[in-house]
């Protein structure tokens, strides 16, 4: 897992505030007043605030993590504005999800990092409840909102699955808050579905820096790739998800590493910088590295390219590159 910077508040409050004003339903007019009314009642801090369900929308994960222990009786207490915060997330179309996708600033799946985010879907859109669903199943074409029968054709979509950190069937409350969706590859939205983790790519409190990378060699040509941390909770997300296991399909990677670290000298790479920097290009450390590696070496960087994590933990450790200064 790599961490997710906070994206810039202020188009993070403009994107909220368009996706709070879709949150109307035919069916239910009460919704939004009947919704603020349970967060200004229920919602240390936010007593006095107008259209406070907004506050939840844009909160950060720290925010939403301390209101967490606020919504064990939610669902049974209220569960007609349970069922529709679980209808909003069907607002987010595919212009919104894209708006989402940009801001969080990653291509690469922030739990695994080893498969971009983005990939094309089917959808199907529901002119009854204007909402987008995603085809996994040929044969169904039930909309997930009103559970009328669509009958429109299908449309290709390039865009990335949203994982919901706070499952929304068990925190609705956090069903279309920007920090509780984290873009996912397929695999990992797929595994992790309902399951609870400890650790979020926006919790500032783990300190993602101590997950190391590290290899194991089994034979002449062959490793055993391992994820090193001394924390059993974020090791118990990584087991849920599988990752490790993963990983074992990269040993190609770790192997050519190895290599690498018996070409690049430091004499070959002090005349690589050399030969780079007569181009007027005046590469960085960072730079050269991603030259050697062929991937990024810098964390703020790992959420752009495959394996990233991986392959700068390896090839510290084997001596392939340095820190970045």
């Amino acid at each position: 897992m790599i961490p997710i910077e906070k994206s810039n508040p202020s188009e993070v409050e403009k994107f909220c505030m368009e996706l709070y004003r879709k949150l109307n339903f035919t069916d239910y007019p009460e919704f939004k007043d009947e919704l603020n009314n349970w967060v200004v009642n229920n919602i240390p801090g936010l007593e006095s605030e107008q259209d406070a369900f907004l506050n939840i929308m844009k909160g950060e994960f720290s925010i939403l993590k301390n209101y967490k222990g606020l919504l064990d009786n939610f669902i049974d207490e209220e569960p007609r504005l349970a069922g529709y915060l679980k209808k909003s997330y069907g607002k987010i179309d595919s212009r919104l999800r894209k708006r989402i996708i940009d801001l969080k600033n990653v291509s690469v799946c922030p739990y695994c990092n080893r498969n971009y985010i983005n990939s094309t879907y089917k959808i199907l859109h529901c002119d009854n409840c204007n909402q987008d669903s995603f085809v996994i199943d040929e044969v169904e074409n039930e909309c997930p909102g009103c559970k009328q029968e669509i009958n429109g054709q299908t449309k290709v979509v390039n865009t990335a699955q949203l994982d919901h950190f706070f499952p929304k069937d068990s925190y609705p409350l956090f069903a279309v808050s920007f920090y509780n969706l984290i873009p996912s590859c397929y695999s990992c939205n797929h595994v992790k579905s309902n399951r609870d983790l400890e650790y979020s790519p926006y919790d500032t409190s783990f300190s993602f820096d101590d997950v190391k990378f590290t290899y194991i060699p089994k034979s002449v040509d062959e490793v055993n790739i391992k994820i090193s941390s001394d924390d059993s909770a974020f090791k118990n997300g990584i087991s849920i998800l599988g990752i490790e296991e993963l990983y074992q399909s990269h040993i190609d990677v770790v192997n050519e590493l190895i290599w690498k670290k018996e070409v690049y000298t430091d004499s070959y790479r002090e005349g690589l910088s050399e030969i780079l920097n007569q181009t007027n290009l005046e590469l960085s450390e960072a730079e050269v590295n991603r030259f050697i590696t062929g991937h990024y070496t810098d964390k703020e960087n790992y959420g752009k390219r495959p394996l990233s994590k991986m392959v700068t933990d390896i090839s510290k450790e084997i001596g392939l590159v340095g820190e970045e200064e």
